[in-house]
């Protein structure tokens, strides 16, 4: 009985100890995935859909990525980057919202969601549909 316990102990604290990455179940993807690195230039866009929502996910510079609601909060109209002014507009009202998703300009008040995003193994995920603001 005292192996057993000693047994459970041991493992539980190699799991603990291990990082995440060792972790994960081939297979299995820990979120939505948006595109390998390689297919997401700099200053480049991508659509994505994940259930009932719609994405828009932003590469702004090498390493920094941003995703917000995909769609605007006042009609629903498809969002757009403009990587030169670095602004999300929507052509149906002409909302221009910032990289955080706040209204730079527009008769809006309601910024944009973000959702967190993560690179695991050279491909980007928006990893959980919690609000971040």
């Amino acid at each position: 009985m005292v192996l057993v316990t000693l047994t459970g102990i041991a493992l539980g604290l190699v799991l603990y100890l291990l990082p995440a990455d060792y972790l994960t179940i081939r297979g299995t993807e820990p979120g939505v995935r948006v595109a390998a690195l390689s297919e997401l230039p700099v200053g480049a866009s991508r659509i994505v859909s994940w259930g009932e929502r719609i994405l828009l996910v932003i590469r702004s510079e090498d390493e920094q990525f941003t995703a917000l609601q995909g769609t605007s909060p006042v009609d629903d109209c498809l969002l757009q980057w403009d990587a030169a002014s670095r602004r999300v507009y929507s052509p149906c009202r002409n909302l221009v919202y910032d990289l955080h998703g706040n209204v730079v300009t527009g008769l809006t008040t309601r910024p944009l969601r973000r959702y967190d995003v993560r690179v695991l193994g050279g491909v980007l995920y928006v990893v959980d549909a919690e609000v971040l603001q």
